[in-house]
């Protein structure tokens, strides 16, 4: 029996999953927490144990707020923030995570059915054919091309093509990214998986595009919590995001767009073919 008012979010890294707590955390009655459960060992790789695990946590959170007014989540100074990553490069070239976990305070007015929304990416990925039996579960997507050159940049084992949880709950995953001997054959190798997992156990609706959430100010979320209709945010597109590189980003579209992979159920080639000419005609320019 699945309850309304716990909610997983997972979707593909870096498709901006921590934005979309921050912008739930406006909402009324709403708590998102952003991967509380990292670094959390519960012993076992069994998928369905873990998911009653993660049932169990959401429990915890709940009665941790009602009676002591906080929760865990990965937070700066307190905060779920809108990007866990630093936009100014390390002397090594990456973007440094510069979030903590720990606990923060929730001093909102709260119901005692308010809508509690845990996101893990890595973590939920591959329990989501359980997950989907236990909660509402909503996928955020971006597109492939920025969604790699964004894994490119960072301090993480995922820009080297690492799959971190997912490969330890998913055997068959971490075994077929060991043949790749290529980073990037690694990464969209990963990327398909992901795209395969929504596809495969959620409906349409639970899956949401980062582009449609940028360009509705954050109401594209109303289909998580209702209440999402009043947000009207200035957000933008980081599609291109000039921390991005450019002669990498066109070497990862050629080889993207000579792939098949699950994510082309969600964009279009044309899409990504588009960016490459913007990208194309900016270089040029």
């Amino acid at each position: 029996m699945t309850s309304e008012a716990d909610v997983v979010l997972t979707g593909v890294p870096r498709s901006d999953t921590t934005l979309t707590c921050y912008l739930l955390n406006k909402l009324p009655d709403t708590v998102a927490l952003h991967e509380p459960m990292q670094g959390l060992n519960r012993g076992t790789n069994d998928p369905r144990e873990l998911s009653l695990s993660v049932k169990q946590f959401f429990q915890d959170q709940r009665v941790s707020i009602r009676a002591r007014g906080r929760a865990l989540s990965r937070n700066i100074d307190g905060v779920v923030p809108d990007n866990p990553f630093s936009d100014e490069p390390s002397e090594t070239g990456a973007r440094r995570q510069i979030d903590q976990k720990g606990e923060i305070v929730i001093d909102k007015e709260l119901s005692d059915q308010f809508m509690l929304i845990i996101k893990h990416t890595h973590r939920f990925a591959p329990l989501l054919g359980h997950l989907v039996e236990l909660m509402p579960v909503f996928a955020i997507v971006r597109n492939p091309l920025s969604t790699l050159a964004s894994w490119r940049t960072m301090d993480a084992g995922i820009a080297d093509g690492r799959s971190g949880p997912a490969g330890r709950v998913a055997p068959e995953l971490g075994e077929a990214m060991a043949r790749f001997e290529d980073i990037l054959d690694r990464q969209i190798y990963l990327l398909g998986w992901f795209w395969q997992q929504f596809r495969r156990h959620l409906p349409e609706h639970a899956i949401i595009e980062y582009e449609t959430l940028v360009a509705s100010g954050g109401r594209a979320l109303s289909a998580i919590n209702p209440e999402a209709v009043q947000l009207d945010e200035p957000l933008q597109s980081r599609n291109s995001n000039p921390l991005y590189d450019r002669k990498d980003m066109l070497r990862i579209g050629e080889r993207l767009l000579k792939s098949e992979g699950a994510y082309w159920q969600s964009y279009s080639k044309e899409s990504v073919e588009r960016l490459l000419g913007e990208l194309t005609a900016a270089t040029s320019n």
